[in-house]
C-alpha cells in the first residue's frame, strides 16, 4: 500500500512545516497541497517549504488547473520545486472548482485540460515548442533548466470523461469517488476503460483513491466537518449520489440549495445529508472507524490511498494517520 495526504494552505507555515515531517517521518509517499487561489496561501510557496523541510516526499500540487497560470508557467514553477527537492516533485492537474470561479473562469472543459497536459508533456520533454492551440499559444518557448528527473503528471478527477482520460494519457489518477465500495469500483472501472483504450497496461498507471475526512475520537464532532463535503457530492459529481442510492428527490433538494464550487460553500445544503451519505462520501471517527473503511476500500484492489484531511488540526490528523491507521491498511 502506498499513502499520501492532501491539504490545504490554511495553517500557518510553522504548522504545515509540523505535518510534512510528520508525513516524512512516517512513511507516506506523497504530500499535496491545494492550488486555491484565495481560498489558502501560495500553493507554490508552500510546496517549496514542504521540498526543503522534506526527504523522501513526493510532492506537488492537487490540482494545479489551467486558467490561473499558463501551463507553462505551472509547470516552471514545479519543474523549480523539482529541482529543490531532488527529483521528488509531482504534479495533478485538473478542471478546477470555486477557487478558479471566484476569479471570473468557469471550470475548464475536458478538453483543455487535454490541452495542457499536452503543453506540459511538451515542455517537459526538453523541445522548444511553437503552438497555436485553441486555448494556449507557445511561440519557440522552452524550459531553461533540464529536468533532475522525469516529473510525473497526475490528473484529479471524479467525472467519467475525465477518468477515462486519466487512464490514456497520466502517469497516475487521483479519483474522488467517495468510499461506497460500488462508487469506487466504477471510478477504477473508467480509468481502466481509457488505458485500454489507449492500449496502456492499466496496472502501470498510479491509481490512487481520494478520501475526504477527518479524524477524531469526538465522532459526531468528525462527522460534523464531513457534512459539507457530502453535500458536494450530489451538486458535484451526481453520478456516485446516485450509485450510493441517494433519493431523487435528495439530490434535487441539495442541488437547489447549493450552487456548486468549493465543498466549504455547502453550508445551506447540510439539512438534507443524511449520515449515509455522510458514510457513503467520507470517513469521520476515531482510528477504528478509519481503519474498517480504508480497509474495505484496500479490498477493492486500490494500492494507493490518498487522504484529503479535514478539521482544525490537520498535523494532528496527519500524526494518528501514520501512527494509528495506516501501519494497519492492507495486510490482509
Amino acid at each position: 500500500m502506498r499513502f499520501g495526504m492532501t491539504t490545504m494552505a490554511v495553517e500557518p507555515p510553522d504548522r504545515f512545516r509540523r505535518l510534512v515531517e510528520i508525513a516524512d517521518d512516517g512513511g507516506c509517499e506523497y504530500l499535496w497541497v491545494c492550488d486555491s487561489s484565495l481560498h489558502a496561501r501560495d500553493v507554490y510557496s508552500y510546496l517549496t517549504v514542504a521540498a526543503l523541510a522534506s526527504k523522501k516526499l513526493r510532492i506537488g500540487p492537487n490540482c494545479t488547473h489551467p486558467y490561473t497560470r499558463h501551463p507553462a508557467i505551472n509547470l516552471n514553477a514545479m519543474a523549480t520545486i523539482h529541482e529543490l527537492s531532488g527529483g521528488r516533485g509531482i504534479v495533478a492537474v485538473a478542471t478546477g472548482d470555486r477557487p478558479v470561479m471566484e476569479l471570473g473562469y468557469p471550470m475548464a472543459r475536458v478538453a483543455v485540460v487535454r490541452e495542457m497536459i499536452e503543453v506540459i508533456r511538451d515542455l517537459e520533454s526538453g523541445k522548444t515548442v511553437t503552438r497555436d492551440g485553441e486555448t494556449f499559444t507557445l511561440d519557440s518557448a522552452r524550459l531553461c533548466f533540464d529536468l533532475p528527473a522525469p516529473l510525473p503528471l497526475y490528473l484529479a478527477a471524479s467525472g467519467p470523461r475525465m477518468l477515462r482520460m486519466g487512464g490514456e494519457l497520466a502517469d497516475g489518477v487521483l479519483f474522488l469517488a467517495g468510499v461506497n465500495e460500488d462508487c469506487v469500483r466504477y471510478a477504477m472501472d473508467r480509468i481502466r476503460e481509457g488505458a485500454e483504450a489507449a492500449g496502456r497496461d492499466p496496472g502501470a498507471i498510479d491509481v490512487g483513491c481520494t478520501v475526504y475526512g477527518s479524524l477524531q475520537d469526538d465522532a459526531e464532532a468528525a462527522r460534523a466537518l464531513c457534512r459539507p463535503m457530502a453535500a458536494w457530492f450530489p451538486q458535484t459529481s451526481r453520478q456516485y449520489a446516485e450509485i450510493a442510492g441517494v433519493p431523487e428527490e435528495r439530490i434535487e433538494n441539495i442541488r437547489a440549495a447549493y450552487a456548486g464550487g468549493h465543498f466549504d460553500q455547502a453550508k445551506a445544503a447540510m439539512d438534507f445529508v443524511t449520515d449515509d451519505m455522510i458514510d457513503a462520501f467520507t470517513v469521520g471517527g476515531p482510528s477504528e472507524v478509519w481503519v474498517d473503511r480504508l480497509n474495505r476500500i484496500a479490498a477493492l484492489g486500490v494500492e494507493h490511498i490518498n487522504v484529503f484531511l479535514l478539521g482544525p488540526d490537520r498535523a494532528e490528523m496527519g500524526r494518528r494517520l501514520v501512527e494509528d491507521v495506516f501501519p494497519h491498511i492492507g495486510r490482509g
